[in-house]
């Protein structure tokens, strides 16, 4: 018989999955009117942040914003409740704030948590004197001009070569990954085509009893999507590794997202800094060290600016429903502050925009990418530095996922304490020397 508080769980977890169901609903009924149609919200933000032609890039993300403007009352219904069920669990049933809570499945402390911001909050001027560059003369610059760069020299990427860059780069670690990701495709693991209906990014998910796993992303022959590529096939080596375990128990309730994009940051950061390191051409290196900063970006500004805005926001909403202007505005500061306001205008909606903020198992699923992209130097560099040892040492970190807090495993495989700054500070050090190469080569 279940006990009173069980069931409040389950209905409280059935609420959220509710509200959630209605969140991907009222966005997939977004559409704009483009070139004499209507198309969805997914392709429009495609366009807009994609599109090789500037005028229509600007054109249609100024009309999703204008969309997203009409809609903003119903989403901001939809994400007030969720912000007062997860207090009403916090409170009435654990009695832990929601980001404890969310600590706890990510298996890191507060502290952790604490010396990462802090390390990005003490290198926010290096990150700021990288953004100004793009400005390129200008006296400013906004969140969609800094974030739709595009570089003279930029090429198509055929799905063929994105695949065989992977291969590559991860053989240089160890040629076990290079053949796990070439067997994932031969065996059709990857459905790649951009079709219309596809969320932008990409998704993986595991089948443990088979050891397969199957991706779903749009690729556009981009840099950006063969990262996103390199990302889902971390997830499925990730997903690989862990099905060799006894049990899998430990996924009933979460899979710690702190393991999880470490593994997938992982394979998109071999890649990134092999392709740097063998092209011959200065102007491509120039190129891919651009891409490169500006992915910095968003994984340590803007990831951190989505943290900050939800920590507010559930803490503003226990004192009752804030209305979309309120919500709007804790995002926007939220981005002035993480960007050092060093733009002329930050991105709009965000909080409608992604679904991160509206899935019912996951409050903060934002800080995870920061831990694992930050971690990802510190990976590589244990991996370039001890080659013949740090596979086997990686599978079993991998394999553990769960079975212990992601600080034990840490230590234990790799001797790292992710609780102290300098593990931190570190990785900026790495993104230093990212930026001064570009500027150098300006």
């Amino acid at each position: 018989m279940e006990t009173s508080n069980n069931l409040n769980t389950n209905l409280i977890k059935d609420e959220l999955g509710a509200w959630e169901n209605m969140y991907i609903q009222l966005r997939n009924k977004i559409e704009i009117e483009h070139n004499n149609k209507q198309i969805s919200f997914g392709q429009a933000n495609n366009i807009a942040m994609n599109s090789d032609n500037e005028k229509e890039r600007v054109e249609v993300f100024e009309l999703l914003t204008n969309a997203l403007h009409k809609e903003k009352e119903i989403f901001a219904t939809v994400l007030n409740q969720i912000g007062r069920i997860r207090n009403t669990k916090s409170n009435e049933l654990e009695d832990r704030r929601i980001l404890t809570q969310s600590l706890h499945a990510n298996g890191i402390t507060e502290t952790v948590l604490l010396q990462m911001w802090n390390a990005t909050e003490e290198n926010l001027d290096k990150l700021v004197s990288a953004l100004n560059v793009y400005k390129k003369g200008r006296a400013s610059i906004t969140w969609h001009e800094l974030m739709t760069v595009k570089e003279n020299n930029e090429v198509i990427i055929p799905f063929s070569v994105a695949v065989q860059n992977i291969y590559d780069a991860l053989k240089n670690i160890d040629e076990e990954l290079a053949e796990f990701a070439r067997n994932a495709i031969e065996n059709g693991w990857v459905d790649a085509e951009p079709r219309d209906n596809k969320p932008p990014g990409g998704f993986c998910a595991p089948f443990f009893s088979e050891k397969e796993s199957r991706i779903s992303m749009r690729y556009d022959g981009s840099i950006d999507s063969v990262r996103v590529l390199a990302h889902e096939l971390g997830h499925a080596w990730h997903f690989y590794n862990m099905s060799f375990e006894q049990s899998t128990s430990f996924l009933d309730d979460y899979l710690p997202m702190s393991t999880a994009e470490s593994a997938s940051i992982f394979f998109e950061t071999v890649l990134l800094n092999y392709l740097i390191q063998t092209t011959d051409s200065l102007d491509m290196k120039k190129s891919l060290l651009s891409w490169k900063i500006r992915n910095c970006f968003n994984y340590v500004m803007a990831i951190r600016a989505s943290f900050e805005f939800e920590k507010n926001f559930y803490e503003k909403c226990k004192e009752g429903p804030l209305s979309a202007d309120e919500i709007e505005k804790l995002s926007i500061v939220a981005q002035e502050t993480v960007y050092g306001n060093a733009l002329s205008e930050y991105q709009p909606f965000v909080w409608m925009k992604y679904v991160q903020f509206y899935i019912a198992d996951v409050p903060f699923y934002n800080y995870p990418y920061t831990f694992g992209y930050l971690a990802s130097f510190s990976l590589l560099e244990i991996a370039n530095e001890s080659k013949s040892t740090f596979h086997l040492k990686y599978k079993k970190f991998l394999r553990e996922t769960g079975k212990a807090p992601v600080e034990e495993l840490m230590k234990k495989h790799f001797e790292i304490d992710i609780t102290s700054y300098a593990f931190w500070d570190k990785a900026f050090r790495q993104i230093s020397k990212d930026v001064d190469e570009y500027l150098r080569l300006m």
